[in-house]
């Protein structure tokens, strides 16, 4: 019996489950990051892209994208369909790219950290629980960021270039990587220009030198990417390549580093150890080049003598530098430094030399540099034992130059960087001395050593004397070629071990006093201060007390 037609079933709605927006969750996502980000990150990113240079730059990008895409179609014409223009297109729209990643980006870079600077405002952000480190991250972040945006408002246009054919698409990655990369070493090299100086004019003088080396960076990488364009030949099958190519970035990845943490020192309160993070990039630095100058002096060169020169002079530049800038340090320690140096007799043996101060910069450079010969000699006598076999290039009659060349060397450094090093602690005597006068007091030095002796030879147009042991350059030239050592050779290398061991022995006793600094203990108040902010910065998980809790 069926059911009346007033009594037929009536179907029942499906029920509607509540689900929550995909808008609602992408702003949960977005506040959760903005919670537990970077906050220098996220006040950066947020007034750059509200900025009136992010909207003139990204609305002329893409303008100047858009005219180029017509403009380019309408040059190639009706062979476009059977000609390979990519190149051509890809060539426009990397010029395009390329002005923002490598002018914009940086300079904004320096004028969020200089600005700081000016303003007075770096001290309101120093007083609260964020470090030197995490304000140059949060700007560095944000130039990643604007990096990205830029990127992908004209990566359409670049994919268009690969199906117009005449470029592959591991060009074109390649190419990009590199230009991503220079913007980023250039970002961070703009954040330490803006912790230079707090005075305006300085700013200015510093703003009109960088500007002029981003547009001169600019204008190189122009000129590099279009002849690898035009040449076509890109060998990533090659070994060689890809090898270069590590040892390039290896070089890349240890700079960047270098200048991160230099930027971080410049802006962290004086009595702060800023020297233990530098000096540990420039010894993995050293050894990094090291490594890879000896696989190629072994692998590819055989042996080569010529190599050993390289690096020696590589080395010694390097460490030239280096060791002006650690000279100029204070002598002084903090209670706050001293709070934290090794104790152990083995950190004291081994780690005393990262510790600020002129003196252990002075005999770290000088030990890296007797590092470095030691590394020479070794080299020299496994090339002569494996002559006839590994080392096929090696040419024993020059052993003994290479030998003389690495003491030159040692000596040069171990004497100016000396000197420097007595001139700095007298000036200190009357006055306050910075890293700038006591590395200008180091090039002076070096200008002295070259120019006095080079104006005799100029007025008696002689060749290589004793007149010229002052001149690192010409001297280091004379025991570097391959015609044999000079006439003058025994007597050098009789003299300059001689000056550079009394150098060494008149900086000894100021050495001495600085490696002597021993770790003190922390005061109550002082550990009561770090126990209250480890705990805000990792609370603790509440414990049960009770099953019913």
């Amino acid at each position: 019996m069926s059911a009346p037609a007033d009594f037929a079933p009536i179907d029942a709605p499906a029920p509607q489950v509540s689900l929550p927006r995909a808008r609602t969750i992408v702003d949960r996502m977005v506040t959760w990051l903005g919670d537990h980000l970077n906050p220098i990150l996220v006040k950066e990113t947020r007034q750059a892209l509200k900025s009136r240079q992010f909207t003139i730059t990204f609305a002329l990008l893409l303008l100047f994208g858009w005219t180029w895409s017509i403009l380019g179609i309408a040059w190639i014409g009706t062979d476009i369909r059977y000609g390979a223009y990519g190149a051509t297109m890809f060539g426009g729209y990397y010029i395009i790219l390329s002005f923002p990643l490598i002018v914009i980006v940086p300079f904004g870079a320096f004028r969020s950290l200089a600005a700081e600077q000016e303003d007075g405002t770096y001290e309101l952000m120093s007083i609260t629980t964020l470090g030197p480190r995490q304000i140059v991250r949060g700007k560095l972040g944000s130039a990643v960021l604007q990096m990205l945006v830029y990127l992908s408002a004209i990566s359409p246009c670049l994919a268009f270039t690969y199906l117009l054919r005449g470029i592959d698409f591991p060009t074109i990655l390649f190419i990009l990587f590199y230009l991503v990369a220079a913007s980023f070493g250039l970002s961070i090299i703009g954040l330490f220009f803006g912790t230079f100086s707090t005075q305006r004019h300085w700013q200015v003088v510093l703003s009109v030198v960088l500007i002029a080396g981003l547009l001169y960076g600019f204008g190189c990488g122009i000129a590099l990417v279009m002849m690898a364009i035009e040449s076509g030949d890109v060998a990533f099958g090659e070994p060689y390549f890809w090898v270069a190519n590590a040892a390039v970035m290896t070089a890349y990845v240890s700079y960047a580093v270098l200048l991160f943490y230099a930027a971080v020192a410049q802006i962290t309160f004086s009595s702060d150890n800023r020297s233990t993070r530098l000096r540990i990039t420039m010894l993995a630095q050293y050894a990094l080049f090291a490594g890879w100058m000896a696989w190629g002096w072994i692998a590819e060169l055989k042996g080569e003598e010529e190599m050993l020169v390289v690096f020696m002079s590589f080395v010694l530049a390097h460490w030239w530098i280096m060791g002006a800038l650690m000279t100029g340090e204070s002598p002084e320690l903090s209670s706050r430094v001293k709070r934290r140096l090794p104790q152990s007799f083995l950190g004291r043996a081994f780690l005393t030399w990262f510790n600020p101060g002129p003196g252990t910069g002075y005999l770290m450079a000088v030990a890296s540099m007797c590092g470095m010969l030691a590394v020479v000699l070794n080299a020299v006598a496994v090339a002569t034992l494996f002559e006839s076999s590994t080392m096929s290039r090696w040419d024993s009659s020059r052993a003994g130059e290479m030998c003389a060349f690495g003491v030159v060397a040692v000596c040069y450094l171990t004497i100016y960087l000396g000197i420097g090093l007595l001139l700095a602690r007298l000036l200190r005597r009357f006055g306050r001395v910075g890293i700038p006068l006591v590395a200008l007091v180091q090039i002076v030095l070096v200008l002295l050593g070259v120019l006095v002796p080079g104006a005799v030879h100029l007025w008696n147009r002689a060749g290589y004397s004793l007149m010229q042991i002052t001149n690192p350059f010409w001297t280091l030239m004379e025991f570097g070629e391959s015609r044999g050592l000079p006439s003058d050779a025994p007597v050098v290398l009789l003299l300059l071990p001689v000056f550079a061991l009394i150098v060494f022995l008149l900086n000894l006793p100021a050495v001495a006093r600085e490696v002597r600094h021993v770790r003190i203990a922390r005061p109550q108040r002082v550990a009561e201060e770090d126990a209250e902010i480890e705990a805000l910065k990792h609370p603790k998980e509440p414990e049960r007390t009770s099953p019913w809790d």
